[in-house]
């Protein structure tokens, strides 16, 4: 009894801290340099890249333009997109004038997923870049990652359930059971986090990935927890 309460203040402890890192925002500049940027026809500067900040919206079928505009004269321009830590380049080529402009297909790097990525657009010869959030518009349903996002959290839950049955049926936590919890949670967590940028509630920042995981873990433990001590006050039929 003394081991298990134990557990609860490093479990509130890392609860709060979990969801502090998704509450906190990104700290990535909007604009950087002497520059001005726009993504498909609206102002980079001002826009957040956290995961709860305001995105720019477009279409999946669309070709969205990305702008940007210098004293200076640019020498080179690159495009990123990232999701949850990771980016990939869309266009990196060279450039002449104090100006480029770029089209970017978003079906085209957009094909497994709608929902919210970030976007940076950066220039060479003037040291410039600017960032947003993107707001991909389609049905998340009819897409591989939202899809799949639904089976992880649909299995995830359900493995859940099954640890929270065992544990009230035999009364007592045990290490299978709790790690059991555990691997189901983070599983549901990431299917929810997924869902969650599919259906552009949530951007992914790579502090809010690992933490939607974490909860998801820490909710799985959780209900193994209260389920142990519900084991001997209800009666599990045979």
């Amino acid at each position: 009894m003394v081991r298990s309460r134990s557990l609860r203040v490093p479990l509130a402890v890392v609860a709060v801290s979990a969801i502090a890192a998704i509450v906190a925002s990104s700290a990535a500049a909007d604009i950087s340099g002497p520059c001005t940027a726009s993504i498909a026809g609206q102002n980079v500067k001002g826009r957040g890249t956290g995961a709860f900040s305001k995105p720019i919206t477009v279409e999946k079928n669309s070709v969205v333009p990305v702008t940007m505009s210098s004293a200076g004269q640019i020498t080179h321009l690159k495009i990123q997109i990232s999701f949850a830590g990771m980016s990939w380049t869309v266009r990196d080529k060279a450039s002449h004038g104090t100006s480029w402009a770029s089209s970017v297909n978003v079906k085209k790097y957009a094909k497994y997923g709608v929902g919210l990525y970030k976007v940076t657009g950066s220039s060479g010869g003037v040291n410039c870049s600017g960032t947003a959030l993107v707001k991909v518009k389609g049905n998340p349903l009819s897409t591989v990652a939202g899809i799949v996002g639904l089976v992880a959290a649909l299995a995830g839950l359900g493995g859940i359930g099954a640890a929270v049955a065992l544990t009230m049926r035999a009364g007592t936590m045990g290490f299978g059971r709790t790690v059991f919890g555990a691997l189901f949670g983070l599983i549901a967590g990431l299917g929810l986090a997924v869902l969650a940028q599919q259906y552009s509630v949530m951007y992914p920042t790579m502090g809010a990935a690992i933490a939607s995981v974490g909860i998801g873990a820490l909710f799985g433990i959780g209900l193994v927890y209260v389920a142990h001590f519900m084991g001997g006050k209800v009666a599990i039929p045979d």
